[in-house]
């Protein structure tokens, strides 16, 4: 608007000759006025105008570089995410495989390939996995150059062991402690103690670099989660490793062991039979023997009776012939935690060679015995008939040296009758004949009869609690064996002016009878072997005599055969007491008795 009205202005004045009136002064001016303000409030208009455009394009410029940085940062955040989404899918890959393994060498291998790959070789030039011993450790490496040193791991693993915390050196030539391992041309490291679910220090994983502070807390972070799943992969091969042995062991053991062993389920079911008890089944069928159906039989009554163990033998074939084979059998429960149903764990112990030879024993005692006693006898007889002045009169010293050898030989006929008995015994030949027997009546005539033999050896004998007692299902003469036999062996221990007690308690389940004495008394060391055969105690008292250390065996044998027990409580210088059981059975229970 400005040139037009500079134009006008000027072809005004070229037509000066012409006179303008006043009214058309003043509207000319008007004009110039109004124009000239017009002017003015429009290059005033543009001039702000041009001030908001150029704060505008400011604020524009403010807004680009603002969005420029926000789009810097979130490309820098991008960058991050995408090198986390790296690290991690790299973490996840190597906990895949180090998961998948079972066999340790193959854990331990791709361990350190996991490491190697998670942190990279452009900054990593060897790794290791370092599993504590006790007193050193076991070192797995893998390096990038084949003939670098292993000698680095020790420190960096036990540091990081003795701390339990991540060990960073970001730079060995500027810390002391450190500066050793530079010579295998490590300038930063990195080691993370391995921790197992029990929180146990297990080792180290190591990771070393050529470069200065080659690692970050993000590379801490990614080495302490892979040092756990390490950790548990490591763990895990371990016990696969130890099961592995273990189950070879077992297999081995099984399938060397002297005995068969046969696992049956609660049913009777054979679950496992190791080969000398399949060698065992087998033969049982082909003799048509029942060994399954005793086995069965072995397994219903530990059920049924809610018992944990049983033994017995077992016998297959044809008895007392060269085919007979006897088992011991010896059945227990076995029970897995966590696991409601039971299986019976049975071992058969082969004892035929065993009983062969027991049964030639015993028939060679039994001949030697028959042979000694039947000349004995005759001796015997002929020195009755001459003690009795049937072959003529005999002298004082005579009658006392023929009355010896009399009593000499009677005492050999008891030991070869003991011996007899005994052998008897151990072949299971051992006869009860059980009745209901009144057992104060029994103690009361034993305790008679000795009473005057206790006087005559200057002891005193005593009777104690017999009053009321039950009758009781027992062998009288066995039992009253047994007494006489303790009795005896009381007598013998027991010096001048002593006692000897008999008596007997009752209670619910069983009468202990009881004979005690104040001998001489039996050390703690003997007292579990005098009941074994041929054992003889060598007592401080002059009147034991001559034994065969078979007595106390056979009251042991008489006694169990009633399905009780016997035992001896003894110091010694302040005598000895003998106990024995009888157990008590009601008259209604009669069937289910000896």
């Amino acid at each position: 608007m400005v040139g037009p009205v500079y134009l006008a202005l000027f072809t005004v004045r070229a037509k000066a000759g012409i006179v303008l009136t006043p009214t058309e002064s003043i509207i000319f001016w008007c004009l110039v006025i109004g124009t000239f303000g017009s002017i003015v409030s429009l290059l005033l208009l543009s001039q702000y105008r041009l001030k908001e455009n150029q704060r505008f394009v400011q604020q524009i410029d403010g807004l680009r570089r603002e969005r420029q940085e926000q789009i810097s940062e979130l490309e820098s955040i991008n960058s991050d995410l995408r090198v986390q989404i790296r690290r991690q899918q790299s973490l996840e890959e190597s906990l895949r495989a180090i998961t998948n393994s079972l066999r340790l060498d193959d854990v331990l291998s791709q361990v350190l390939d996991s490491m190697m790959q998670m942190l990279g070789t452009n900054r990593v030039s060897a790794a290791a996995l370092s599993l504590f011993n006790g007193g050193g450790f076991n070192h797995h490496t893998v390096a990038l150059d084949p003939t670098m040193e292993t000698d680095w791991a020790d420190p960096l693993a036990r540091q990081a062991v003795l701390r339990r915390t991540a060990v960073v050196v970001g730079d060995t030539l500027q810390e002391q402690e450190w500066r050793a391992i530079y010579r295998y041309g490590i300038v930063s490291a990195l080691s993370i103690p391995l921790i197992d679910v029990n929180n146990v220090v297990r080792g180290a994983l190591v990771v070393v670099s050529p470069q200065r502070q080659a690692f970050s807390s993000a590379d801490i972070r990614h080495m302490t989660s892979f040092s756990i799943q390490a950790s548990v992969a490591v763990h895990n091969a371990e016990l696969h490793a130890q099961l592995s042995q273990q189950r070879v062991m077992l297999e081995a053991v099984l399938r060397d062991i002297t005995d068969g062993l046969v696992v049956m389920s609660e049913s009777g079911a054979i679950v496992m039979a190791n080969p000398l008890a399949i060698e065992a089944f087998q033969y049982s069928d082909r003799e048509q023997a029942g060994l399954r159906g005793d086995l069965a039989q072995m397994v219903y009554e530990i059920q049924a009776d809610g018992i944990s163990k049983l033994s017995r033998e077992l016998r297959i074939g044809e008895n007392d012939t060269d085919r007979e084979r006897i088992f011991q059998a010896h059945a227990s429960q076995v029970r897995i935690a966590g696991d409601g149903y039971g299986h019976i764990a049975v071992v058969l112990h082969d004892i035929s060679d065993h009983k062969a030879q027991e049964r030639k024993r015993v028939e060679f005692i039994s001949m030697v015995a028959h042979e000694l006693r039947n000349p004995l006898n005759t001796l015997n007889g002929f020195l009755k008939v001459v003690l009795q002045e049937k072959a003529g009169p005999l002298n004082e010293l005579q009658q006392e040296f023929l009355g010896l050898a009399d009593g000499q030989a009677e005492a050999l006929k008891g030991r070869i009758s003991e011996l007899l008995e005994f052998n008897r015994n151990e072949a299971g030949r051992l006869k009860l004949y059980p009745q209901w027997a009144n057992l104060t009546d029994l103690l009361t005539v034993t305790y008679a009869r000795f009473q005057i033999h206790a006087e005559q050896a200057g002891l005193t004998m005593n009777l104690a609690n017999v009053d009321q007692l039950p009758d009781v299902l027992m062998d009288s003469e066995r039992i009253g064996q047994v007494l006489t036999n303790l009795i005896e062996n009381a007598m013998k221990a027991t010096a001048s002016g002593g006692s000897v007690t008999i008596g007997a308690e009752a209670t619910d389940s069983e009468v202990k009878i009881f004979v005690r004495d104040t001998g001489v008394g039996i050390p703690p060391d003997e007292q579990a072997r005098i009941f074994g055969r041929f054992y003889r105690l060598e007592r401080k008292s002059s009147q034991h005599g001559v034994h065969l250390g078979l007595g106390l065996s056979i009251c042991q044998q008489i006694v169990e055969g009633h399905n009780g027990r016997i035992w001896v409580e003894s110091a010694p210088g302040e005598g000895s007491t003998f106990l024995f059981t009888l157990p008590m059975i009601g008259r209604a229970q009669l069937s289910t008795t000896l």
